[in-house]
């Protein structure tokens, strides 16, 4: 199966059981990857009428056909569960470092659900996954326990955690990852908080099959010297002021995501803009994957 692991890796931190599945080819041709895969999932298998705190919900995480493969853009990991914060169906993303990690593990998809009787972490390197304890990094700042777990394993194993917002079950709690990159929509870190589960932590040693390597190269030359035109021609966009380089965009187009997608605009938008948080605040870049 080219382009992907081909695996689905749960977890059910109730049990403590880990079981492994081949990625279904009928969840590939139609559904493709990343946020396709979250939705399907969660409307074929999430129980309804349960809380989002309940053990039984689900908390996906997935990557798509091009993760992994040093593509422009192509380093997003999605997360899917019921949303704490609206009741309804949940979908948030990041960037970074840990999408390609997981896939270079083996796994496209992976599924957590139950609770850990005491604070955990998942351990994940290719074949070994494994429940660990998690009480030394329990109630640390999101950062704080990113930076300690890597001092503990290394800084080659990418880490997925949260902080004490998500430990307290804060119902827009973020899950956060790489030293500042966040999946900050729908509460997805309070669902992962309320399962005891303090982070994921993932190192993998894989490649990812393709089905025609040169073309694919070629392909990705093209893409990168786009980028690089328009990063002349248009200096101050993403490369420069990151994300919110496109607040001014959404914001005339009126689709700037405000009060939960209530309004499509923000008054005062002009101070959170890419060009003022760059000018004011600016410390250091760091890309992702």
């Amino acid at each position: 199966m080219y382009g992907y692991a081909g695996t689905i890796l749960r977890v059910d931190l109730s049990k403590a059981t880990i079981r492994k599945e081949p990625l279904p080819d009928s969840l590939v041709e139609n559904f493709i990857g990343g946020r396709g895969f979250v939705a399907k999932m969660l409307y074929d298998e999430i129980v309804p009428g349960i809380e989002a705190f309940d053990p039984q919900n689900m908390l996906i995480v997935a990557t798509g056909p091009l993760t992994g493969h040093f593509l422009p853009a192509s380093g997003k990991t999605h997360f899917g569960t019921k949303s704490p914060a609206t009741g309804g169906y949940a979908d948030s993303n990041m960037g970074g470092h840990f999408g390609p990690q997981l896939k270079y593990a083996g796994y496209d998809v992976l599924v957590i659900t139950g609770k850990a009787d005491s604070p955990s972490y998942l351990f994940i390197r290719d074949d070994t996954v494994e429940i660990r304890p998690a009480e030394a990094y329990w109630g640390q700042g999101a950062l704080t326990a990113e930076r300690n777990i890597k001092d503990h394993l290394g800084d080659d194993y990418q880490v997925l955690t949260l902080g004490p917002a998500g430990e307290n079950r804060v119902r827009y709690a973020c899950l956060s990852h790489d030293f500042g990159r966040q999946a900050g929509r729908t509460g997805v870190g309070a669902v992962m908080g309320s399962k005891n589960l303090k982070a994921v932590v993932v190192k993998g040693t894989g490649r990812i099959p393709l089905a025609d390597p040169d073309r694919f190269k070629a392909f990705n030359k093209q893409i990168l010297d786009t980028f690089k035109d328009g990063v002349k021609k248009t200096p101050l966009g993403l490369t420069v002021n990151g994300t919110a380089g496109v607040v001014m965009a959404t914001q005339n187009f009126g689709v700037l995501p405000t009060k939960n997608w209530q309004q499509g605009t923000f008054d005062g938008w002009e101070k959170i803009h890419g060009e003022e948080l760059t000018r004011r605040f600016l410390k250091k870049r760091s890309a992702c994957y």
